[in-house]
């Protein structure tokens, strides 16, 4: 405000001292032209001058401002479609979240008209499309953003969902390392990529993109652990060197000690190395986290030809290191059977009966009744319960329902890694 207001008094100083110093010299200005003879004071000629001089500049900036006209236009209506453009494209994003297909292909056409940039509308026309089940205008859009740096991953993303679509696992595999190749995000890629690359049988190209993973930090820590434990297990299951293959399985065990399959392979191999006690160690590991039949299977064959009895104590063992687990106690019962330990086995089948009744449970609680007391009725008693029990557990895919008799990295069915499930 003073610099203003000391501006001010400044220019009219200025002015009036200009007008005394005119007013202290008075004259006349003659002009002579074309026949012409022009007289007039000083003041007035200078007064002339500077009312011409505005005059000028007022003309001159009217003047650009009307070519300036049809510029400013043009902008503004630039502006205003670009405006339109980005509200139809994120109304259209919103759309293609909200499932509205027809509504995301209304306003992808209208985004793309206005913005005239298919690397910007792209991806919405694609998921547009996507929703509308035109594929092929989808990929074409897709294949478009790939070409450019800007949008080439999320295009490679758009293309290797759309394979996935048409189960085409080649073809998104391909897509899903040139998109892990471009080193950009990589949220969800690094699970997808190492889902193709298993489906494949491709292990140590899938080990190459785990070590990769850790490095951009792209899967979280149980995942990335659980992901290890399958491509060491699969790759130690077609090693021919006996002494890596044991390595392989023990590293897989490590990597996730809960891995039922990765334990009994583990053990396996150390059983054959003649290192039954570190077998025996790894083994009870497991048990203690995840107990499962496949264990105590393992276990038993650690001494393959030891008697009855020595199998009861070693069987004993297993289930006090783990007496939650009722595979436990159903294997040391059926061992207690066969030594006619009636009064051990039928503890044991309670046991198992208060943690988990099944057909087979009822089964070996009617063969003790005929065995012990030779009792039909109450025999006949536990085998009507059968007709009700649940079904034994089983191995079943997560993502078909589909059963499967053994474990198995992919799905015997619908090809689904690590999808199947012990219940």
């Amino acid at each position: 405000m003073m610099r203003r207001l000391s501006l001010f008094v400044v220019v009219t100083a200025l002015l009036v001292a200009g007008a005394v110093w005119l007013a202290e010299r008075p004259g006349q200005a003659v002009i002579h032209w074309l026949g012409w003879k022009i007289t007039a004071p000083v003041p007035l000629v200078l007064g002339g001058l500077l009312a011409l001089l505005l005059l000028g500049t007022l003309a001159l900036r009217v003047f650009r401002a009307v070519l300036a006209t049809p510029g400013r236009w043009l902008a503004a209506r630039r502006a205003r479609r670009t405006r339109d453009g980005y509200r139809a494209l994120s109304d259209g994003l919103a759309a293609v979240a909200a499932g509205d297909g027809r509504g995301a292909r209304r306003l992808a056409r209208r985004a793309d008209k206005l913005l005239a940039d298919s690397s910007l509308t792209g991806l919405l026309t694609a998921q547009a499309a996507t929703l509308s089940g035109d594929a092929a205008e989808a990929e074409n859009r897709l294949s478009a953003m790939v070409e450019r740096p800007e949008t080439a991953l999320l295009g490679l993303k758009g293309l290797m969902d759309q394979a996935l679509l048409r189960h085409d696992h080649a073809a998104a595999l391909d897509y899903a390392r040139r998109a892990w190749a471009l080193g950009g995000p990589a949220v969800g890629l690094a699970a997808t990529l190492f889902d193709l690359q298993a489906r494949a049988g491709h292990w140590a190209e899938a080990a190459a993109t785990l070590d990769e993973a850790k490095k951009r930090d792209a899967l979280s820590g149980g995942t990335l652990a659980r992901f290890r434990a399958l491509t060491l297990l699969e790759r130690s299951r077609g090693e021919r060197d006996p002494v890596l293959a044991r390595d392989l399985a023990i590293a897989a065990h490590r990597a996730d000690p809960g891995f039922v399959a990765a334990a009994a392979q583990a053990a396996l191999a150390l059983h054959r190395a003649d290192k039954p006690r570190k077998a025996a160690s790894l083994l009870l590991t497991t048990w203690r986290i995840a107990p499962h039949p496949d264990l105590v299977e393992a276990w038993l064959a650690l001494a393959p030809a030891e008697t009855p009895l020595q199998r009861v104590k070693r069987l004993d063992k297993l289930v006090k290191a783990n007496p939650d687990a009722a595979d436990g106690h159903v294997a040391l019962a059926e061992a207690a059977l066969a030594v006619k330990l009636w009064g051990l086995a039928r503890s044991h089948l309670e046991r198992a009966l208060e943690q988990r009744p099944t057909t087979g449970l009822y089964v070996l609680l009617a063969r003790l009744e005929r065995e012990e007391r030779g009792d039909e009725h109450a025999a006949t008693a536990w085998m009507a319960k059968t007709a009700a029990a649940p079904v034994e557990p089983a191995w079943i895919c997560a993502t078909c329902a589909k059963p499967t008799d053994r474990w198995q990295v992919t799905c015997p069915h619908c090809g689904a890694v690590d999808s199947l499930e012990w219940k």
